[in-house]
């Protein structure tokens, strides 16, 4: 019988919602809880796929090397969130590289061989499965669109607006959940455009940028240059210094 802890996690997975408690349990018989330390390698791009993920704390960075040895990011999944599905359900070779960030990083691993199993003997953890993947694959059409259609400024500001902040006053403080580097990574942005727009963006007095701390002063401005909205941007901005 798997730990409380574990079983407990497994349930808090989308994929498995809508199980009953006894799936949740044998899917729990297969699974193991990973913790790893700062900068740690989950897995490397061509081994042997031993399962899929869900982080619950910490956040994994997924990448793939290229032949003149550079890292390309692919994304970087933080709390709640899942990763190598397709891999764990083809029971082939992972396709990409697995890291943490600059923080330690506690996930669950659902074993592939268990989840296989019980895809096949029972029909309830293969529907609640398709459907889970379903609507995520619909979440990563969305991302891609937007790193094909975007501008390097509207990918940047529609980030920021989705972050979780707190309110300060009139104003919201960001954190950045990654470094800088890994941030233009994240949204396929050169380093230096990154520093460029969040200069640019300070100078104009639409934030403050303070290391991995953003405030945002205009909320407006960062609205209209993440709809891709330059003009409107420029005239919310001079509105807000003619009050």
């Amino acid at each position: 019988m798997a730990h409380p802890q574990l079983t407990e996690a497994i349930a808090s997975i989308p994929h498995f919602h809508s199980l009953p408690p006894d799936l949740v349990e044998k899917l729990a018989e297969g699974s193991r809880i990973v913790r790893l330390a700062p900068h740690e390698v989950l897995f490397t791009q061509g081994e042997p796929v031993r399962g899929f993920y869900m982080v619950l704390s910490g956040a994994v960075q997924l990448y793939r090397s290229t032949p003149d040895g550079r890292d390309q990011v692919l994304n970087s999944m933080k709390s709640g969130q899942t990763f190598a599905e397709a891999a764990a359900l083809t029971m082939l070779r992972t396709p990409a590289s697995a890291r943490t960030l600059d923080e330690s990083a506690v996930l669950i691993e659902v074993g592939a061989s268990s989840l296989a199993a019980l895809m096949h003997s029972d029909p309830r953890v293969a529907s609640s499965v398709v459907v889970s993947l379903s609507l995520w694959l619909h979440t990563l059409m969305e991302r891609v669109e937007e790193l094909q259609i975007d501008s390097a400024p509207a990918r940047l500001a529609r980030y920021l607006l989705r972050l979780p902040g707190r309110s300060d006053g009139e104003r919201t403080v960001l954190e950045l959940p990654m470094p800088k580097k890994d941030l233009a990574a994240h949204l396929a942005l050169a380093p230096e455009t990154l520093s460029r727009l969040l200069r640019r963006w300070q100078n104009e007095g639409v934030i403050e940028s303070n290391g991995r701390e953003l405030v945002v002063i205009d909320a407006r401005a960062l609205e209209a240059i993440a709809d891709r909205d330059e003009l409107r941007a420029r005239k919310a901005r001079e509105a807000a210094q003619d009050d």
